[in-house]
């Protein structure tokens, strides 16, 4: 399905998700430190090392956050057994560059249920630096947009951790161990799952694919992406980079991550296309996609420009799909089929469709070769199926024609 553009339909300018804005598409320089964040808790280790890389001004030990209205997301990171966070160099620097402060633990080395109350710990007390008068990152986070990661016996914890989840805005798990019996049903934050089937350490189908059929009702996203036989239990986590093959490995890894990250804690319309869209079945080392919704999700392959056709896609169980459109976004309203949040009196319907035995319903918006678009905003809603319901309002985004 296409359809086309015009300077005459009702679009504004508006920012996605209220007043969080996207991360600017660059690479920032990093800086890295090591520092120990008091335990506010009392359980735990009285006071939690980690190894912390930022996005700064220029790259270096030591050296200032850069400074960012309403603070960077911030992920925080469990390593695997025998490991400490700072063995994971590479991601961490990945993540920073990506914009993302990264907290990697350096605790519970060989004590997967210490690691997981250190984890639990982190988010009150990076809260704590976030809120405190002096320090290096006081007023440097946003504590809305902070993520759990962990690789191995550090995945296996994070889903220790969201089980009585301590405010964390998401999940995720790199090759990880299963978590405690009954925990993962009990997650309700969106989560993923990356794992390779060259991983001999914790075996796919031993560990990754139980902990995703035990997350039970889907929360608003939870997908398991399985490599080919070139992922390993540590190439696709950064450790170990002895080959070009490994390098490659970690890019499509990192690139998953990202684009949940992007997607749960920023604002990038984009964000969903490698991790669930079309091309994630066509990249590198691809080998097998589940995943399931709460929301309906809709997200575009690439950016609208004059002149060009870009495929936006809705995520959302097999049966009646549709985008909606607007002029202007608004507060929550509620419907009997969820949440609008498009104005009603210029909410239109720009496609309709069918999503697909792969859970998508693709169409094709073509943007006339006009300059005079160049700067206007189209915010987009999904409506899909969902295990519960066979018609729901999902997520919002917003596209700006470049």
């Amino acid at each position: 399905m296409r359809t086309y553009l015009s300077r005459r339909a009702p679009l504004s300018a508006v920012l996605l998700f209220g007043t969080v804005a996207a991360l600017p598409a660059q690479d920032f320089p990093v800086g890295v430190t090591d520092l120990s964040f008091s335990n506010p808790t009392g359980s735990g280790s009285a006071s939690i090392a980690c190894r912390v890389h930022y996005p700064a001004d220029s790259a270096g030990r030591d050296v200032p956050v850069r400074a960012r209205a309403g603070g960077w997301p911030a992920a925080v990171f469990l390593h695997g057994f025998a490991a400490l966070g700072s063995f994971y160099g590479s991601l961490g620097d990945r993540l920073a560059a990506a914009g993302y402060v990264a907290v990697m633990g350096n605790t519970a080395q060989f004590d997967a249920a210490g690691l997981a109350r250190d984890g639990a710990a982190l988010y009150p007390a990076l809260l704590a630096a976030n809120g405190a008068a002096s320090g290096p990152f006081a007023g440097a986070l946003d504590p809305a947009r902070i993520a759990l990661l962990g690789h191995s016996m550090g995945g296996g914890a994070v889903g220790n951790v969201l089980a009585a989840n301590p405010g964390y805005a998401c999940g995720m798990g790199l090759a990880p161990v299963t978590p405690a019996s009954g925990n993962a049903a009990r997650i309700d934050v969106p989560f993923g799952i990356v794992v390779g089937a060259g991983d001999s350490t914790t075996p796919w189908r031993s560990y990754a694919e139980p902990f995703y059929d035990g997350l039970g009702d889907a929360p608003e996203l939870k997908f398991l992406h399985l490599l080919d036989g070139s992922a390993t239990h540590t190439n696709s986590v950064g450790l170990f980079l002895f080959s070009a093959t490994d390098r490659a490995v970690f890019d499509r890894s990192f690139a998953l991550a990202r684009g949940f990250l992007d997607r749960f804690l920023g604002a990038d319309p984009m964000a969903l296309e490698p991790v669930i869209g079309s091309s994630a079945r066509q990249a590198p080392f691809f080998q097998e996609l589940r995943y399931d919704l709460r929301l309906p999700q809709v997200f575009a392959a690439t950016a609208l420009r004059v002149g060009t056709t870009s495929r936006l896609s809705v995520a959302a169980r097999p049966g009646r799909a549709a985008i909606l459109a607007a002029a202007r976004s608004v507060d929550p309203i509620p419907t009997p089929i969820g949440i609008l949040l498009l104005e009603p009196a210029t909410m239109f319907l720009a496609f309709d469709g069918v999503a697909s035995s792969e859970q998508r319903f693709d169409a094709d918006l073509a943007v006339p070769a006009d300059p005079s678009l160049v700067g206007v905003s189209l915010p987009l809603q999904a409506l899909g199926a969902t295990a519960a319901e066979p018609v729901r309002l999902g997520n919002r985004v917003t596209l700006e024609i470049r």
